[in-house]
């Protein structure tokens, strides 16, 4: 008969199993959006997004990006230089056909239409520009006007069905002054976000601060749900020794160290390719979780080691926020915001983990279990090191 510690093993091997083909097929700092920046003056408006060319190109294609949609260096100039005019309008429509239902611009409760253009196509085929992720982005240019004599807030909502939020800089006129920066993180589907006020002369008013919950928001989502590769890192850390006191130290030197390379990259005096970071950051998770098969207690060494990957992952950190846009002349807000966010979201991930393994942590399988947890964290972390090497 099967017992209790023998259930207990089961349910845990099929997590970790699910765990390691969720890992394989995951990107660690795929924190997929929107760039948009939008601006208003004198009863008009205009903005700008930038889409990703293999997400308006049809799935069932002829000239599909080959590989997983998306992935590094599978949709960029290379694949777009295959593509015909006819796949450049398909695309084109695509973006308007999308934006006419996912950017929602209302002014006094009355939606505002738009005109499109497309500045990158001044020819047929044109040579689409890429991103950090070497993906061909096509630009769409929105233009409107005010309705004449209305006034109040200035209101956009973000409905993309694939749940990809908007980064949307903007930027508010002042007469005698440089125009004011804002950037607003816009969930899909969520409530009307308020991005700067109208007059009825058409005279904009000044833009609505970034919040510092907005930034907690943030940097708790790359946790919990979006940064799997942190999670397994924590989880790493957790497995050595499932105690208080023992997670305390490496947590506290962790952050610390995360906390010091993420504001010196922010601040623009510590630079680092994210073809280096990320590859190194999967490897730490492979370290972390390869050491806990021979190392049974925390070390002071190991101490002084998660202080060390701490660094690094905090440029994993800084690369997210950069992508976010920060304000500008606003870096202390963010700065805390997100650090307070990616905090909440380790603990959490660590009371997750407290609460599924406390009726077991002092059964003698709990040593098993460790060991194949870690070992499988370990795996994990060696293919991502190899699959953002070859990316």
């Amino acid at each position: 008969m099967i017992g209790a510690l023998g259930g207990f093993w089961r349910k845990w091997l099929l997590v970790c199993l699910g765990l390691l083909v969720l890992a394989t097929g995951a990107e660690g700092h795929a924190m997929k959006q929107v760039r948009g920046e939008i601006r208003a003056a004198e009863g008009t408006w205009n903005a700008s997004l930038w889409l990703e060319a293999w997400a308006l190109y049809p799935e069932d294609g002829p000239k599909v990006p080959p590989g997983t949609p998306g992935d590094i260096g599978m949709s960029g100039k290379q694949w777009v230089a295959g593509l015909d005019a006819d796949d450049h309008r398909v695309m084109r429509e695509t973006a308007e056909e999308f934006l006419k239902e996912a950017f929602i611009l209302t002014l006094g409760d009355r939606r505002l239409e738009a005109d499109f253009a497309f500045p990158d196509y001044t020819v047929e085929r044109p040579e689409l520009k890429e991103n950090e992720e070497r993906n061909a982005l096509v630009r769409i240019d929105l233009t409107g006007k005010m309705p004449p004599g209305v006034s109040g807030p200035l209101e956009l909502v973000w409905n993309d069905d694939e749940d990809e939020p908007l980064a949307l800089e903007v930027i508010t006129p002042r007469p005698g002054k440089k125009p004011k920066i804002s950037v607003m993180r816009i969930a899909p589907r969520d409530e009307p976000m308020e991005l700067m006020t109208i007059e009825a002369s058409g005279v904009v008013e000044e833009t609505r601060e970034s919040s510092l919950g907005g930034w907690i928001v943030a940097g708790f989502e790359h946790i919990l749900p979006k940064g799997l590769d942190h999670i397994l890192f924590i989880l790493g850390l957790f497995l050595l020794q499932p105690k208080w006191k023992p997670l305390l130290w490496q947590s506290s030197a962790f952050t610390v160290a995360h906390s010091i390379t993420l504001a010196l990259a922010i601040l623009g005096i510590v630079t680092a390719p994210s073809s280096v970071v990320e590859p190194l950051i999967a490897l730490s998770i492979a370290y972390v979780g390869l050491e806990n098969l021979w190392v049974k207690e925390l070390k002071p060494w190991r101490v002084a080691l998660v202080f060390g990957l701490g660094l690094l992952h905090g440029m994993g950190f800084a690369s997210v926020m950069q992508d976010l846009d920060l304000p500008e002349g606003e870096i202390l807000q963010p700065l805390v915001g997100f650090n307070i966010g990616v905090e909440l979201g380790q603990i959490t991930v660590l009371a997750l983990a407290f609460a599924l393994t406390v009726a077991f942590l002092k059964k003698p399988g709990f040593e098993k279990f460790r060991k194949v947890a870690s070992a499988l964290i370990g795996a994990v972390g060696l293919y991502w090191t190899v699959e953002r090497i070859i990316g």
